[in-house]
Formats: structure tokens, C-alpha cells, sequence
């Protein structure tokens, strides 16, 4: 989750928030594919490299995306139920939320049903699912009403992929909007 103000369930322009995790594993020509996804338009990218420093490929990325990028984990975790989401601190920007659908990355880790539904009562922030986020399932998502997801297991289970997988994933998301009246991305 991010620092920021709140936000509730009412978002300015209806955007929809795509965030990209990085690959818990390192991958040739990482720095190039990380900005590839920024140029792209991806809005948040959190590096996260497990049992690891981020810090040299922090310090790889341009310094044009500095604002865009986060270090996962510092001011960051995600909850696995509505009701943990409730109890949030007021004033972010956003957490996560997972999983929403059957993780890709981490095999046998399965959706939780009740995530899909977003709740009506207000939220302390933007929610952001996580967990099993692709092209076939964000679609759904947005009819649902969801308004932010994380990128991590399907933008990277074909690293080559990515920049263009990211871009698949905008445009069901900009389709969606124009067919509910909002604005997608």
C-alpha cells in the first residue's frame, strides 16, 4: 500500500490504476523490459525482489520515473480479506488486495470468491487485486467495479512479453471503460 490521500470508492476521472510488480527473479535485460512497461503508460511499478537489495536496479532506472516507481515493501503489504481492507489506515493512496483470482505465480495459491465482489460500504482506499491478473480476467474486474490491479505472474511468465501483454491488458481495460461511459487508463 501507498502514502497519499484518501479516496474511498469515489476515483477522479474513473481512471483505472495498473500496477506492475517486478519478477521475484532476475531477468536478462530487466532495466529495458521495466522501462518499456513505463513508456507504455504502466502507472506504478513496484520493485520487489525478495531476500534481496533493489537498490542497483533502482539506480539502473532513468531518472524520468522516479515518481512512478516504488520500493515494495517499505510503506507496502498486502490483505487477503474485505474485512482486513476495512481496517486499513485512512490516508492511502491504495493497497492490495488478494487473490482475487488463482495466482499465477505461485501455483496452488487460489482465489478467494468473496474478493471479486467489492463491498458497498466505503473504503478506506483504493483497492488494488492481486493475484492471478491477465488479459482474459481483468475484463471482469472492471464490470465489477474493481478500479486498480497488480501485474505480476502473467506479465513476467513471458518476460519477452511484457511490454506487450501490458498494452493487451489496456486495451480490454479502455474497452470496458468506453462501454460503462468512463475513461479507462
Amino acid at each position: 500500500m501507498m502514502g497519499g490521500g484518501s479516496m474511498g470508492r469515489e476515483l477522479p476521472g474513473g481512471e483505472f490504476l495498473l500496477i506492475g510488480i517486478t519478477s521475484p527473479r532476475d531477468i536478462a535485460g530487466e532495466v529495458e523490459l521495466l522501462e518499456g512497461l513505463l513508456e507504455a503508460g504502466l502507472e506504478r511499478l513496484h520493485l520487489r525482489k525478495p531476500g534481496r537489495s533493489v537498490e542497483e536496479l533502482l539506480a539502473r532506472l532513468a531518472p524520468r520515473w522516479g515518481a512512478r516507481v516504488v520500493v515494495h515493501g517499505t510503506n507496502s503489504k498486502s490483505v487477503h480479506s474485505w474485512e482486513e481492507f476495512r481496517r486499513l489506515p485512512a490516508g492511502l493512496e491504495y493497497a492490495f488486495i488478494s487473490p482475487v483470482f488463482d495466482s499465477i505465480s505461485k501455483p496452488g495459491y487460489r482465489a478467494n470468491g468473496e474478493l471479486l465482489e467489492i463491498p458497498s460500504w466505503p473504503l478506506p482506499c483504493r483497492p488494488v487485486g492481486l493475484g492471478g491478473v491477465s488479459a482474459d480476467t481483468v475484463g471482469l474486474m472492471t464490470r465489477r467495479g474493481w478500479t486498480g490491479a497488480a501485474l505480476l505472474g502473467w506479465l513476467w511468465e513471458k518476460p519477452r512479453e511484457a511490454v506487450s501483454r501490458f498494452e493487451q491488458i489496456k486495451k480490454v481495460i479502455d474497452g470496458q471503460a468506453k462501454g460503462i461511459g468512463g475513461s479507462g487508463i
